[in-house]
Order: structure tokens, then sequence, then C-alpha cells
């Protein structure tokens, strides 16, 4: 589910958190930070793993604003300039040259001037970040929520018309059976008459074929299963928590059993109906990718 959160800790340091995600089948957690606040991000995924974070392409940005950024004084290193005056002073020996070595020149060497960062507090910094993460994924929840909600109001409308589509192959079924024996009939009747057979064809044979027809057309069984099916994905969209996985299953079977009515079936009425509840379905496990 698509989801966005943003918060914001001022405790003497500020502190903001932002939190993206978009649709995804698995968890994939991508943690943005400033270099020296690397050894956040561990913390960062056991704490969205602890909030129940388990599926999505999310994003999380911790934006620092400590004491350490504002402030800092900048000195001179004595060492550094120690060692640039000896050298210069050495070459000018050597080379025979007046003169002595300028600040001028010393001030823009590397080192010479540093800036002295006052120290911080790691563990009291990490308390505002999970305080500002905290308070982002709150909203980012609602997000979540919000659009799950919408997503199971859809996948439940779809459900409906799925068992529109299971009525009508249910009433259709028993005369698309009649239909299929008929002109199984007609045919051995029209073979006969073709390889001018005059016998009569044993009708003890003849019906025990037509039993076997009969069976293999019976969609009862499909049929009862996907009623099943439906009750089953209900449930699942009303118990709210982990939906996602046992959603996808019961699409999967859903879309079997589907396909097996419509082998059997072997009637334009039915396969109508079997290619809409595939579509339906399809447009289901679309959405079910979007729910944890």
């Amino acid at each position: 589910m698509t989801g966005y959160g943003r918060a914001t800790v001022e405790t003497g340091a500020r502190v903001t958190a932002e939190i993206r995600a978009v649709n995804g089948r698995f968890l994939k957690l991508t943690v943005k930070l400033l270099g020296r606040y690397a050894a956040f991000e561990d913390r960062v995924k056991t704490l969205l793993a602890e909030e129940g974070i388990k599926r999505g392409n999310i994003d999380v940005s911790l934006f620092f604003d400590s004491e350490a950024d504002d402030g800092g004084a900048y000195a001179i290193s004595p060492a550094a300039v120690k060692h640039y005056v000896t050298q210069a002073r050495a070459l000018a020996r050597k080379h025979k040259l007046k003169g002595d070595v300028p600040w001028s020149a010393l001030l823009p060497l590397p080192g010479v001037v540093v800036r002295q960062t006052p120290e911080e507090d790691i563990e009291g910094l990490w308390q505002h970040a999970k305080q500002a993460l905290l308070a982002a994924l709150k909203d980012f929840n609602g997000m979540r929520c919000r659009d799950g909600a919408a997503c199971a109001a859809d996948i439940r409308a779809r459900l409906a018309a799925l068992a529109e589509h299971h009525a009508a192959i249910r009433d259709a079924a028993p005369e698309a059976a009649r239909s299929a024996v008929q002109r199984f009939k007609e045919r051995i009747a029209r073979l006969l008459a073709e390889a001018n057979v005059s016998a009569p064809l044993n009708p003890d044979a003849l019906e025990r074929e037509v039993v076997l027809m009969a069976d293999r057309m019976d969609v009862g069984e499909e049929l009862a299963r996907l009623q099943s099916h439906f009750a089953q994905m209900e449930a699942a969209l009303a118990s709210g928590g982990e939906t996602g996985k046992p959603l996808d299953f019961l699409t999967q079977e859903l879309l079997r059993e589907t396909n097996t009515v419509g082998s059997k079936a072997q009637d334009e009425k039915v396969t109508y109906h079997v290619v809409a509840m595939k579509g339906l379905i399809e447009k289901i496990r679309e959405q079910v990718q979007n729910l944890e």
C-alpha cells in the first residue's frame, strides 16, 4: 500500500523523519542517512519491524540539524603550522632564499585551519530520531490504512460480481449438460448414418457413454469450492491484520477452479461467464498485491 508520513522533533537538536512507500509484494526498505549517522540504519530497520512494517517499497530518511551542525569553532593547528614552517625554512636555506614564511601563505594550506566539532550525545540524538520516526509512522500508517480500506472495498465489489457470474453458471450448468448430451447423441446418429450402419446401437452402451460424459461435465464440486473461497476471502478482509498472503493464495485457487469449470462445461453461456470471472480474478490479484 502507498503511504507517506513526516514529523519533526525539536529538543535542542532538530530531527526530521520522512517515510514514503509504494506498492510492493515484498519488503524493500531503504534508509537514507548522513555518513556520520549511518550507525542508526540498523536501529531504524529494527524499529520499523517492531512497528509491523512488512511489505512495500519503503524509503526512510532522517535529517539532523543538531548543535554540532550549527556551531563548531575554528582553530589553527600548531602541529600543522610547525610542519609547514620547518619544511619551508629548510628549503629556503637549501636554495638560499631570503625572508620568512608569511601567515597569508600558511592559512590556506590543508590542515592549518581545523573545525572543532562539539562532541554529540549519540544516544540522546537517537531518542529524538526515534520520537520523530514514531510520529511519522503514525501518519504513514493512517494513510496506508485508508489505502487498504479502499483496496478492500474494491475487492469486495469484484467478489460480489464473481458471485453473480457463479450463480449464472450454476443455473446454466444443467441445461449445458443436457445440450451437450443431445449433441453427442445426434453426432453418433449422424456418424452411423454416414457409415451406412443399419443395426441399432446398443442402448446400454450409449447410456454408459452419456453417464460418463455427464460426469465429466459436472461442475458442482468446482462451484462449491468457489463459493467456499468467496466466503474465506470475505472473512480474511473482515479480520484485518495480515491478509495479503492468504488472499493471494485464495486468488490462485479461484483462478484454478474457474479454469476447471471452463474446461468441463463446453458451453457458450458458461464460457462467457468464465471469461468474465477470470478478468475479475486478475483485477483482485492486482489489488491483493497491495495488501499486507
